[in-house]
């Protein structure tokens, strides 16, 4: 999995060289986001880690998150499924952060909204 998750790194810092900071958004999912950092393993049974979300895994195996006007945040492994309505139907996803502030910096940033560019394929 980290191999494929390197790999899609790659080419999308590839394809973004030379196209600005913001991306076209219109082929991406609009969900709200939460952020947690309490808890040890997720509901697959994997210890809970930085780079990890909760989110209807159905969707996807990576996410790769922008802010409203189209900033890149970061790709996050889909290995949670969470216990709420809204990120077992899809229109939430619940970003691991290391700790309080930094939950609290993640809603700040985002406004409780984002862009959500799924990729499927586990390794």
């Amino acid at each position: 999995m980290r191999k494929i998750l390197i790999v899609i790194f790659c080419i999308f810092c590839a394809l973004s060289i030379g196209a600005g900071t913001r991306v076209d958004t219109s082929n991406m999912q609009l969900m709200h986001t939460t952020a947690y950092y309490q808890g040890h393993h997720t509901a697959n049974g994997s210890k809970v880690h930085i780079g990890g979300c909760a989110c209807n895994t159905h969707l996807g195996d990576v996410a790769i998150i922008y802010t409203i006007d189209g900033q890149y945040l970061g790709m996050y492994e889909c290995n949670d499924t969470g216990g709420t309505q809204g990120l077992q139907n899809g229109t939430v996803i619940d970003v691991y952060r290391k700790n309080l502030t930094q939950c609290e910096t993640w809603m700040k940033i985002t406004g409780g909204k984002v862009y959500v560019l799924w990729v499927k394929g586990k390794g």
